[in-house]
Formats: C-alpha cells, sequence, structure tokens
C-alpha cells in the first residue's frame, strides 16, 4: 500500500483531459493569441484557442483522466458503481475531437472516446450539428447528451468531485442519437429543450444505467424516447461548472426534465429536478431523480427483469473555493433506491468527501476523494474507495 501511495503521489506529472464542453459552444473568438496584457493561460484562454478559416471557426477538445485507488474495500465492484475494485490505475477518460461554428449559423462537434468501456476500445462520444442562427428554435441531430438532469449535462470533467453522483449515473440516459431542439431567452432566463431519439436501453444491474446507443445498425431492437427539459437562470448564466471557481456574485439555476421511451425490451420512464446556486465560492447542488422501467411480455431482447420497477434517490452537494480558481474542498449526501418496492443492500447511503487544486484556469485539475457506501438493508459491504484523479482537460 505505502509503495503504491508514492506511485499515486509520483504520477502527479501525469494530467488527465476530460470534458463534455462542446455540448455548448462558447461564443465565437477570431485569435489563438492571448489577450493584450493577459496571462496566454489566464482566464478566458479557451474562447480565444479557435483557429479561423474564414467563416469557419475550429477548436480542440481534448481530454486524458488518469485515477489512482490506493486504498479500496475488499467488496468494491464496478458493476455496482465504485470506482474500482483493487487498488491501482484506471485511465478513466480519453477524449479528443473538435467542436466548431459557421459564422455564427450552425454548430457542430465530434470527438471519439479512445479508452470505453471494459475492453478500453474506442467509440464515438458525440456527434452533432445544428442551425444556431435563431437562439429561440436551435436544431440539433446526431448523437447528443439528452437534457436531463443538471449534473448529467454538466461535462465530466467539470464537476467538483472525480465523479458524478452514482445516483445520476444509473438513472440518467445520457448520450443518444436523436434530434433535439432548444431555445434560449434573455440571456437563459428561460430555457427549454425537447428531443425526440431511438429508446434507451438499459442494464439489468441498475447501477450499471443505460447503454449510450450510437445506432450502427439503425434502430434495430427499439422504439423511440422523447425528452424534455425546463430552465432557468434568472440572474444571468452560472457557468460551466459545478464549483463557483471564481468566487462570483450570487447567481441560482433551476430546471426540471423528464423522459419516456418505448423501447422493445421495456418501457423506460424518468423525471428530475434540480437546483444549483453560486455565491462567493459557496456552490449548493440538490437533485431528486425518479425513474420506472416495465418489461415487454415479448421483449426484442433477452432480459433478467420480470416486474415493473421504480425507483427513487436524492442528491444533496455543497462546497466551498477557499482560493479563487484554485483551491476548493465539496462533500456530497446521496440517497438511492433502486427498487421502492424492496429493501436490500441494493439500497445506499453514499457520502463522498474531497479537495481539488486547480491550475491554469481548470486546464489542470487534482482531485482527491473519499466516498464511503453504506447499504440501508443487508449486508453491509466493505466498498468505500479513495481516489485520486489527475486531469487536463481543453
Amino acid at each position: 500500500m505505502r509503495h503504491l501511495a508514492r506511485a499515486a503521489g509520483g504520477a502527479a506529472v501525469l494530467l488527465a483531459l476530460s470534458t463534455t464542453r462542446a455540448q455548448e459552444p462558447a461564443p465565437a473568438a477570431v485569435t489563438a493569441s492571448p489577450a493584450a496584457g493577459g496571462e496566454p493561460l489566464g482566464p478566458g484562454f479557451r474562447e480565444r484557442l479557435r483557429l479561423a478559416l474564414g467563416p469557419l471557426e475550429i477548436a480542440p477538445i481534448a481530454l486524458i483522466a488518469l485515477q489512482a485507488a490506493p486504498f479500496v474495500g475488499d467488496d468494491a465492484l464496478s458493476q455496482a458503481g465504485d470506482s474500482a475494485e483493487q487498488p491501482g490505475f484506471r485511465l478513466r477518460r480519453v477524449r479528443a475531437g473538435l467542436h466548431g461554428d459557421v459564422a455564427g449559423l450552425v454548430r457542430f462537434a465530434i470527438s471519439t472516446d479512445l479508452a470505453g468501456g471494459d475492453e478500453a476500445t474506442a467509440r464515438i462520444h458525440e456527434a452533432w450539428g445544428g442551425v444556431t442562427a435563431l437562439p429561440a428554435l436551435e436544431i440539433y441531430a446526431g448523437a447528443r447528451t439528452v437534457p436531463f438532469s443538471r449534473s448529467a449535462m454538466t461535462g465530466a470533467g467539470e464537476g467538483a468531485l472525480t465523479e458524478r453522483p452514482l445516483a445520476v449515473r444509473a438513472i440518467a440516459p445520457f448520450t443518444q442519437v436523436g434530434i433535439q431542439a432548444e431555445g434560449h431567452f434573455q440571456d437563459r432566463a428561460f430555457s427549454y429543450y425537447a428531443g425526440v431519439y431511438n429508446a434507451f436501453q438499459r442494464s439489468d444491474q441498475f447501477y450499471t444505467g443505460h447503454a449510450e446507443s450510437l445506432a450502427p445498425l439503425g434502430n434495430r431492437f427499439e422504439g423511440i424516447a422523447v425528452a424534455g427539459r425546463l430552465a432557468t437562470e434568472p440572474r444571468g448564466p452560472i457557468g460551466r461548472t459545478i464549483q463557483d471557481v471564481a468566487r462570483s456574485p450570487f447567481r441560482v439555476a433551476a430546471g426540471a426534465d423528464g423522459f419516456f421511451s418505448n423501447g422493445g425490451a421495456r418501457t423506460l420512464y424518468g423525471a428530475s429536478a434540480d437546483v444549483l446556486v453560486h455565491a462567493a465560492g459557496l456552490h449548493a447542488l440538490g437533485e431528486v431523480l425518479w425513474t420506472g422501467a416495465s418489461p415487454r411480455s415479448v421483449p426484442t431482447q433477452p432480459i433478467a427483469q420480470v416486474t415493473s420497477v421504480t425507483s427513487l434517490a436524492v442528491v444533496l452537494e455543497a462546497g466551498y473555493m477557499i482560493v479563487a480558481r484554485q483551491l476548493g474542498v465539496s462533500g456530497r449526501v446521496e440517497w438511492i433506491d433502486p427498487s421502492v418496492a424492496v429493501e436490500d443492500e441494493g439500497d445506499n447511503l453514499v457520502l463522498t468527501g474531497g479537495v481539488s487544486y486547480h491550475a491554469y484556469d481548470d486546464l489542470v485539475k487534482a482531485q482527491l476523494d473519499y466516498t464511503h457506501r453504506e447499504e440501508l438493508g443487508g449486508l453491509s459491504l466493505a466498498n468505500d474507495t479513495l481516489v485520486l484523479q489527475l486531469q487536463l482537460s481543453l
């Protein structure tokens, strides 16, 4: 264990790069040079890191996220959502791609996960294009994040802790193929999202979550899904990160959403609501998530589920930036009930606390988290984890 801890410390020279920032490309900037008198990697450098080719402007998406786990409980299991099963290293995310803008009329993004899944095979993370001439009606098509849950829609590398809430990873459908419309009014004082997608597929194991299907064979076994979200940021845009890294004035954002998936194996449905507050370095996040799954009498694919299941989860998180854009602490509590009709060890109380260090306007970030899972029914498991994550993101 001592040798592993030393190895994790030495790994600090490695960087990890994880983002889904292309979900909302920033307004076009036309130069890759630093602002006059500013630092090359000071606040806003990403908006300057764009290449202009006539009306076309493109910017990189890049990712490497390395995790080191010096302590892992004997009962930890990746299928149950734990970050590691044994002490060691994990290349959590490796992503590369481009996003761009054409004369403010069209946006697009394509990125690839180079080490996705258990087999660490390359796969498309997102691939979409959209007509954005009218802020009140933007139309996107392709593989894109479904508008469900603030934590799911926030970039993977932009959270206060190393991972999104376990409840969100289990319930949210994340990236799916379809067509989506959205609109924003009065500097995001009101926003709406609505989309139609191939039907969602989820695992028989609740904590494994949904498959992010990119439909290489089209809609072969499934039906159609719909999703929608309403959101507000009444005091102005709250920013891209869960943490209030800049120690900004008071901002609040709230949203509510839902989905219905008429799949060939299961009918899936869900709803969530969230509130995020930023104030002088403090952030506070609350989410409630509800979902249900009903098996088909004659499923198009083999499944183990034989009866309808309803799940419920509550997420509460808070943190404070001790030093603006540099040092922060955060804590999270999750109550998760995978089946409200059954009391067993699947019912979890998850407590996570961590510290984060940021450099070069979040280009580099190091996070150290400890997670304790308490089974509320049945056998108590030894599945606590200590994880160091080193990240570099564009």
